[in-house]
């Protein structure tokens, strides 16, 4: 039997179980697609056939419709820091919900969150608030384009900064060295790529001479501390020197800590000691409320000052509501120096347990920094690249199967080190369930024992 019939015949299996442990939620995504399309709202959690609906989240478990309860690992996304329903964050929300959700003009609140963040970050002398990640980082670039009366913005390859259209594009794989939408069918505009110039992740010769070649053009530089493909870490240097050469050529620097902020108290620019022009936020300053944060030199961010023009204008219905602060002042109360060690233990030990778990013959690594963890394929054997797509996409439904909910691995400051021996447990008996339909001379060998993932 051929190794794509075997993976088939794995999902086939793992599909079955699937549905006959989801029927309520089959049922409820047929409905949801006469009103969604696709039967939902947000890409990128959807799973083929259909998710599991929930309806309940209480610390590190999720209840869905079926009653089935698993383990989250993903955490909406990296955005609970303090897993679901936290005691102190409910009490906060439920407490300005009774006072009033929004209105139309400014709250002490949102006052007080501000000045948080601030202490928090240096480099944040002026800060604004969206209402999400993906507005915050638009809004950036939007203000450093007032700033410096250039067209052009920099990211780089394969880093995902939300759906603002200027930044969803990928280098051209044919090798033209130009930039391209990251997928044909997403309604952007080809000729945005005149003012997007891409670089690589840790290369830092190759995107010191692209700023060099483009700085007569460029507004700024976009990273993410810690890569978002792979959670990968800053090689030695490569932010120092980005750095640099941004405030020599006089292009802004910008970092989209979205995810990053939960790798310190001050973010990565902490953790990493490079301190940005602008830095955008989200998820975990909310408290699971939807939200976005921008800010930076106050000299940059005077443009969005509506008293002296303002030179960008910057409105939003429910920008710094008092509920999402309440619930982002809680939040970032409970982040003292205590939870970002739980954070970074808990993470550490996760990691170990993973790597420690993984068939030797299945083209798996483990990645991540601090509370982020990652299990990537890393194939080059063409027969594994090809089946790639199908695997990742069953191997979320396996998990499931497993009582466990990772999209992409977070922990939090509630999770227990018990539950991440069972998450361990959960992806070691997931991975070997894969492994037990390869050809024989796939198949890896049981690794003996269970990690305690310490």
């Amino acid at each position: 039997m051929t190794f794509g019939s075997q993976i088939n015949n794995w999902r086939r299996d793992v599909l079955d179980l699937y549905r006959r442990s989801n029927s309520r939620s089959e049922a409820m995504h047929r409905r949801a697609e006469a009103v969604l399309p696709g039967g939902d709202s947000r890409s990128g959690v959807v799973l083929d056939p259909f998710s599991p609906f929930f309806v309940r989240g209480e610390r590190s478990s999720l209840t869905d419709l079926d009653g089935n309860v698993r383990l989250d690992l993903a955490n909406n996304s990296t955005s609970l820091a303090h897993g679901h329903a936290h005691p102190a964050i409910v009490a906060a929300v439920q407490a300005q919900a009774a006072a009033g959700t929004a209105w139309a003009g400014p709250s002490p609140a949102a006052v007080e969150w501000a000045e948080m963040l601030c202490d928090r970050i240096p480099s944040m002398e002026r800060v604004r608030f969206t209402n999400s990640g993906s507005e915050a980082v638009a809004m950036a670039l939007k203000v450093a384009r007032a700033f410096t009366g250039r067209d052009s913005v920099m990211k780089m390859h394969g880093a995902y900064h939300g759906n603002a259209d200027q930044l969803e594009f990928r280098l051209d794989p044919r090798g033209s060295g130009s930039g391209r939408p990251v997928s044909e069918m997403q309604g952007i505009a080809s000729n945005l790529a005149d003012n997007i110039v891409l670089g690589t992740f840790n290369d830092t010769d190759g995107v010191v001479e692209a700023i060099e070649r483009n700085f007569a053009r460029l507004a700024a530089v976009v990273i993410t501390p810690v890569a978002t493909v792979g959670w990968t870490e800053p090689a030695s240097e490569f932010i120092e020197t980005v750095r640099a050469v941004t405030d020599r050529l006089g292009v802004l620097l910008v970092f989209d800590e979205v995810i990053s902020f939960r790798v310190a108290r001050g973010g990565g620019q902490e953790r990493y000691g490079v301190q940005p022009d602008l830095t955008a936020l989200g998820k975990i300053i909310g408290g699971g409320l939807p939200v976005g944060a921008f800010g930076g030199r106050a000299d940059v961010m005077r443009l969005t000052e509506p008293s002296t023009g303002p030179v960008v204008l910057h409105a939003g219905t429910f920008n710094a509501n008092p509920l999402t602060a309440a619930a982002g002042r809680a939040s970032l109360e409970l982040l003292g120096p205590e939870a970002y060690a739980r954070l970074e233990s808990t993470g550490a030990r996760l990691r170990a347990g993973l790597a420690h778990v993984i068939p030797s013959g299945l083209p798996l690594r483990v990645t991540g920094v601090a509370s982020l963890v990652g299990l990537e394929f890393a194939a080059t054997d063409r027969e594994w690249q090809s089946m790639q797509a199908l695997i990742d996409a069953t191997l979320q439904l396996a998990f499931l199967n497993h009582g466990l909910h990772a999209l992409r691995m977070c922990t939090t400051t509630v999770i227990t080190d018990e539950e991440v021996n069972e998450a361990v447990a959960a992806v070691r008996d997931a991975l070997f369930e894969l492994a037990s339909y390869l050809p024989a001379a796939r198949a890896p060998a049981r690794a003996s024992g269970t990690s305690s993932g310490s």
